[in-house]
């Protein structure tokens, strides 16, 4: 199965030994030795089954990956890390997604508390914080710009000069020593290098630098053994104070006894304790009967919310700007399995644009220093604004096709910041008017937001364009990326607030179902959040009723009033809408259960809402829909036309101006007998239809 996960952690080097990026690696250390801590009992616990192995598999290749990033970082040379700086970021991010992964997989497979422990390193590890040294992403930038600038003449100008003094300052190779360390670093990785075409290309790199030491290396080993040494280490330790953040630690009553984590829905157990409601369901499921804390037996396994406590977790969260996050949610994510990718499309690394003679830095990766090519860096990379047009679609289109056949290949990517420069690839398309280039990069938009779960928010300039392409040739393809993100409970509010909302309300003018279809799947999740009911009704009810005759756009229209009908002010809107309570009655002829149950619950909320929202229920003639219902409808669907028939059963129509009574006279031997007819329309029907058995023996007759 691999390295024994035990030997893997103890080799690692020492932190202060990490040449470069120590912070970013110091961090992937910390957390592989919570995992080693906690690994005997993951052995232990671990299912008997294919995917329980191969969880296990996939964790220790995941700590491979640190390892060898890690030695990389203690033992290659400080130029060559600084100058590949954004490949090693792209490792250290790819490392953290396969140990979350891995353990997200786990965590699923072992008992509650083992999983509470997991859930601790996961929550670490998505709280970690990676990028470049600001001081060696500058370095790096430097010693490219000497590249670009290097010739083999043997002369020195005074430019290069400074360059090299200022790059080595910022990778502290400041004394003889550091000088020698760095020399034979070099060496080093020349010696592993096997011929091919691409180690030929590093080789000159390599070569490059090593030349460029020995020309300058008087100018730059001005500072003795010993301040080499203090300085390196209050680098190191300063790097860490400025990564830190100080923050407040939650009471220890706000946390759940079993994840140890501030509880989102607080719930009290049979011994008074209170938990985390997932964590303790979790528990019960798994057949235990005791308290978790105080190991007493439960007589009954109910759970009661503690809103006490949830007010002053509540409170005491708004007060230091802390959010606590469901857990349902986060215990949930994305755990499907993965595995490594081989291939990759065309290189376009940060260094495209470098013209230097022989040597082609296009291929240029940190992969290299493991002789291996089974890591897709260039998926990792932004568009590179820099490249020709035509290349710069030619990426786009070439990641497109990958990412569509590959799931996986977006568990590998920084989407974030490669959606930025789609962003801004779309916006040059868009003025330029390359339609072509605008379809790709939005189909690619469109595979990112879907399978890139990492995406917290996209730009108002991203939202700013997609209103735009709403009102294009693009908008088949706009409406696509909405409708994704509008699934998503973190994005609807930016819609809401953007200019996209007012485009979509458009869209239902438009008369092509083709659009208006989406948009309304759009509008429909959009009114799922009660937040936003209230801004969409008054435009949005009456063209619902206006595309109520369109029976495939029906559905959505009735579904839509279904999530308005709960806002106060939105049932008046709908009683007052013309047509509205007409096409609301309408759908209780449906076929679909679904929709006949939608249809009673807008009519139960304005019956409940006044008698003269009732009457106006009435004089559609819903009672005769309603009582069948009650027959033929799903158990939902009974419930909900019994109420309504037990709220309309004591409205009656407002008594008219008539003639006296009419009477009937029938003569008889001893008296008249008199019979009174007088009775309202309503009464007739509801004395007939007094009861179920009675309406089914009125239905037969």
């Amino acid at each position: 199965m691999g390295t024994d996960i035990t030997e893997t952690v103890e080799s690692f080097p020492s932190p202060i030994n990490i040449k470069v990026h120590s912070f970013m690696c110091t961090e992937l250390m910390k957390l592989v030795h919570s995992v080693r801590e906690i690994f005997p009992e993951i052995e232990a616990a671990r299912p008997r089954c294919e995917s329980g192995i191969q969880s296990l598999v996939h964790l220790n290749i995941a700590i491979d990956k640190a390892k060898s990033l890690i030695h990389d970082c203690s033992e290659s040379s400080k130029l060559y890390l600084a100058l590949t700086g954004n490949t090693v970021l792209s490792r250290c991010k790819k490392t953290k997604i396969l140990l979350e992964q891995s353990l997200s997989q786990i965590q699923n497979m072992v008992p509650v508390m083992l999983a509470s422990k997991i859930s601790l390193i996961i929550t670490d590890l998505r709280r970690m914080k990676i990028s470049l040294d600001p001081s060696e992403e500058e370095a790096g930038k430097t010693v490219k710009t000497l590249l670009k600038g290097y010739n083999n003449t043997g002369n020195s100008s005074e430019y290069e000069n400074e360059c090299i003094r200022i790059v080595a300052l910022k990778l502290q190779i400041t004394s003889q020593k550091a000088l020698l360390i760095e020399r034979r670093s070099i060496k080093k990785l020349l010696n592993k290098l096997v011929e091919g075409d691409s180690d030929q290309q590093k080789k000159q790199i390599l070569m490059i630098l090593l030349d460029l030491l020995k020309k300058h290396g008087h100018s730059i080993a001005s500072v003795h053994e010993e301040n080499d040494s203090i300085v390196q280490s209050q680098v190191y330790w300063s790097r860490g104070v400025d990564y830190s953040v100080d923050r407040e630690e939650p009471p220890e009553e706000f946390k759940c006894p079993i994840s140890l984590k501030v509880m989102y829905d607080p719930v009290v157990i049979d011994t008074g304790e209170t938990f985390e409601r997932m964590w303790i369901q979790k528990w019960f499921d798994e057949g235990n009967d005791i308290c978790p804390k105080t190991k007493r037996k439960l007589s009954n396994f109910s759970l009661t919310p503690n809103t006490t406590m949830k007010g002053m977790i509540s409170q005491w969260c708004e007060t230091h700007g802390v959010t606590i996050l469901d857990p349902c949610v986060d215990f949930s994510a994305d755990v499907s399995t993965w595995e490594n990718s081989s291939s990759s499309v065309t290189s376009l690394s940060s260094m495209y644009s470098l013209q230097l003679p022989v040597v082609d830095f296009s291929n240029l990766s940190l992969s290299s220093l493991e002789n291996t090519r089974d890591m897709d860096v260039e998926l990792s990379q932004e568009l590179d604004d820099s490249l020709p047009w035509k290349s710069q679609c030619k990426f786009v289109d070439d990641l497109m096709a990958r990412l569509n056949d590959d799931d996986r290949g977006c568990r590998f990517i920084s989407c974030e910041n490669l959606i930025e420069s789609i962003v801004r690839f779309l916006k040059v398309a868009r003025d330029i008017n390359d339609v072509k280039a605008q379809r790709i990069g939005c189909l690619l938009l469109q595979i990112l937001i879907t399978k890139c779960r990492s995406i917290k928010v996209l730009s108002n300039d991203a939202y700013e364009l997609i209103s735009e392409f709403l009102d294009s040739e693009m908008i088949e393809e706009a409406l696509a990326i909405i409708e994704n993100l509008s699934s998503h409970q973190n994005h609807r509010s930016e819609i809401a607030s953007s200019r996209v909302l007012t485009q979509i309300l458009k869209i239902l003018d438009s008369q092509i179902i083709q659009f208006q279809t989406p948009a309304l799947k759009i509008l429909y999740n959009l009114t799922s959040n009660r937040n936003f009911r209230s801004l969409l009704s008054s435009d949005l009810i009456p063209k619902l009723v206006a595309l109520s005759e369109d029976e495939s756009l029906s559905k959505y229209g009735i579904a839509i009033l279904t999530n308005l009908c709960g806002n106060q002010d939105n049932k008046s809107i709908i009683a007052e809408t013309e047509g509205c309570v007409s096409f609301v009655a309408r759908v209780l002829e449906s076929k679909s259960c679904e929709e006949q149950e939608q249809a009673l619950e807008i009519l139960l909320s304005l019956c409940s809402q006044s008698i003269e929202y009732c009457r106006l229920v009435m004089d559609e003639g819903v009672i005769p829909d309603v009582v069948s219902i009650t027959i033929n409808g799903n158990d939902k669907g009974k419930a909900k036309a019994h109420e309504m028939l037990r709220l309309l059963k004591d409205v009656e129509e407002p008594v008219e101006e008539s003639p006296p009574p009419v009477y009937d006279v029938l003569k008889d031997s001893n008296n008249f007998q008199v019979e009174k007819k007088t009775s309202s329309r309503a009464s007739r029907f509801f004395s007939k239809f007094s009861s179920k058995g009675s309406l089914a023996q009125k239905r037969k007759v």
